[in-house]
């Protein structure tokens, strides 16, 4: 029934139902002149630092402050965040398992962002914390914000994507989650999540920012529907283990 109904859907109505946007230019709420705006680089400054603080690093230890995500590249949205990386001398770190201190941290943002709600412009801020050589993918967009310059600038893409064959991919999976988050069949979301997750890395590896598979994600993130998932399995989990 879907892919009869999908066939009379024009390529053009199928673009329109894309969030994603491919653009020539950097987002000028927060860029000037391939620079960060003043103001907006005194306020990741200051997030910086106060998540910093709220994870216990004194200012030393701290190498760099990065910005990263969609609006530090050409495809940003209006659902696009700021990620912002702090780079801490390792030094720093106790010395235990990295899985360990990984985990830490990971809690620690997650506890942040249940108790702020930090947004620049609009975009929510969402912080990191790395150490030095992190590898980046492809066409990644790396801004300095303590140094004032691009570590690794973002690439635009060298031909325009099939922007319609991107939605009906995504479309696809958008009926998918739906019926299995109506369905409560877990086992299915999780199966989801973990094929998504694995053609988007695979992508990212392979093509870049630009992967055909990471704009599919990227498309599905944007419309909600993984954080759909992840929401409806916990609240299927929390189901099984109340009594």
């Amino acid at each position: 029934m879907y892919s009869r109904v999908l066939r009379h859907i024009s390529a053009s109505d199928l673009r329109e139902s894309l969030t994603l946007k491919f653009r020539d230019k950097l987002n000028t709420v927060f860029w000037k002149d391939n620079s960060l705006r003043g103001e907006v680089r005194e306020a990741l400054m200051k997030f910086g630092k106060a998540f910093a603080e709220y994870v216990d690093l004194p200012e030393a230890a701290i190498k760099d402050i990065l910005m990263l995500g969609g609006n530090a590249g050409y495809n940003y949205t209006k659902h696009s965040d700021i990620d912002v990386h702090l780079v801490v001398d390792p030094k720093y770190v106790p010395d235990c398992d990295p899985e360990l201190i990984d985990d830490y941290y990971s809690d620690k943002k997650m506890l942040w962002l249940l108790t702020h709600d930090v947004k620049v412009y609009g975009a929510e801020v969402e912080p990191y914390v790395e150490q030095p050589g992190k590898k980046r993918r492809k066409s990644q967009g790396v801004y300095s914000v303590l140094k004032k310059k691009w570590i690794q600038e973002p690439k635009q893409i060298s031909e325009d994507p099939d922007e319609s064959e991107i939605a009906k991919k995504a479309n696809n999976y958008k009926r998918k989650i739906e019926t299995l988050i109506r369905g409560d069949n877990a086992s299915g979301m999780k199966a989801v999540l973990k094929k998504l997750n694995a053609i988007r890395n695979e992508s990212l590896d392979k093509y870049g920012e630009y992967g055909f598979d990471n704009m599919v994600y990227k498309e599905l993130r944007n419309s909600g529907h993984i954080d759909k998932v992840r929401k409806a399995l916990v609240e299927l989990k929390s189901k099984s283990l109340s009594l």
